[in-house]
């Protein structure tokens, strides 16, 4: 039992990580919330913004708060940095941060040190940050969010969706076919765009988090072979909640020039069965009834003398329907898109699993924060930035 200096239980955890250790986790808490433990809270610090920490911290009581810090490598810039911040605030309000911290990481990085913090969890060193949802990277946090048994079921969810993937006969395997319409949109339609449309308000993070897993896996022009890819590999993924997306963006889906494939996820029963039947149907009904006319729409079209009230039809939509989004419903829905993504990465041969475009955004930031802590070379590029930038070291 983890407890503070006065021997109080914490209610509330404050999860500092970016990428991977923040966008699938983050977004599991959020569709989640309808299940979490009475009196504890989850906070978010990721962005490496300060505005972003100070926010968090001022909105908090940081002596009933436990700290979880997660990064692989132990050496992420921005968390380190975030971290900094949050353990010079503890200090500040008279607390030792190293009875307020916890972390997840690599097993013998710069991270696991009993020194300052309480208990390190640990992720194994082949699982990227992406799919690290269902490891320590999302365990510690949910179980503390939403409780032991949530987190099992989540779980569960997860590990069914899984062996459903691993199903030989194509025709029982979700992932797989869903891997492969999406192929055949993208290589054969020429649909180089995917919305991912969720009719549920819990999950307003979930396309960010399949943004990132998709794009970071399967943006390559690169072979496993190291040859250069002969076909387009990942599509530019992107989303928001129905029906929010359709007073913003529904317009270029039914009448733009660019075809975009497009995925709805609906639930037939709300989370938290608070609705009311409103002009004879409930909120929930209207929400499902705007997803299937969103599909109908994009599929069938519509004929009209002015060209501008005609709808072409023929858009390409998909629909996965669940009776309702809860723990189980949200492993399995999560694994369903990994695996997906997995399939697509075989089918463009490419490695799903690295991640090098990262990397030269990261050395090049090295490099400008050097230059303005004017420890570079006066001559070099990283000075040459800054100065157009009219920033000056």
């Amino acid at each position: 039992k983890i407890c503070n200096a006065e021997g109080k239980t914490f209610h509330t955890l404050i999860h500092v990580g970016i990428g991977g250790s923040d966008l699938g986790p983050r977004s599991i808490y959020e569709a989640l919330q309808a299940y979490a433990k009475p009196n504890r809270t989850v906070r978010f610090i990721s962005n490496v913004d300060p505005d972003d920490s100070a926010r968090v911290l001022e909105e908090t009581d940081l002596n009933r708060s436990l700290v979880l810090v997660v990064s692989k490598s132990g050496t992420t810039l921005e968390t380190l940095a975030n971290e900094t911040i949050v353990r010079t605030a503890l200090q500040a309000a008279g607390l030792n941060p190293a009875g307020h911290c916890i972390s997840v990481t690599g097993k013998s990085s710069p991270m696991d040190n009993p020194a300052r913090y309480l208990q390190s969890f640990y992720m194994y060193d082949y699982i990227g940050g992406r799919y690290s949802s269902t490891s320590m990277v999302g365990a510690v946090m949910l179980g503390f969010g939403i409780g032991y048994e949530n987190l099992l079921s989540f779980l569960r969810g997860a590990n069914s969706m899984d062996n459903t993937s691993a199903d030989k006969n194509i025709r029982n395997n979700i992932p797989l076919l869903l891997a492969l319409l999406g192929v055949w949109n993208h290589n054969f339609l020429g649909m180089h765009t995917v919305a991912v449309l969720p009719y549920s308000q819990a999950l307003h993070r979930f396309p960010a988090h399949l943004q990132q897993c998709d794009m970071e896996s399967n943006g390559k022009a690169v072979q496993r072979n190291g040859e250069a890819v002969h076909i387009a590999s990942g599509p530019v993924v992107w989303g928001e909640p129905g029906t929010n997306g359709q007073h913003a963006f529904y317009q270029l889906l039914h009448q733009g020039t660019e075809d975009v494939a497009v995925e709805f996820i609906g639930f037939r029963q709300s989370q938290r069965g608070r609705d009311l039947d409103i002009q004879g149907s409930s909120s929930q009904q209207k929400l499902l009834a705007n997803l299937l006319a969103q599909s109908m729409a994009l599929a069938v079209g519509k004929e009209d003398d002015n060209p501008n009230k005609r709808f072409s039809g023929n858009r390409v939509n998909s629909v996965l329907l669940a009776k309702q989004l809860t723990p189980e419903t949200m492993g399995a829905l999560l694994s369903l898109y990994e695996a997906k993504i997995v399939f697509q990465g075989f089918c463009w041969n490419i490695n799903s699993f690295d991640q090098e475009g990262v990397q030269l955004g990261k050395k090049l930031a090295t490099e400008l924060l050097a230059a303005m802590a004017k420890n570079s070379d006066k001559s070099s590029l990283a000075h040459a930035f800054l100065g157009a930038a009219k920033i000056r070291s």
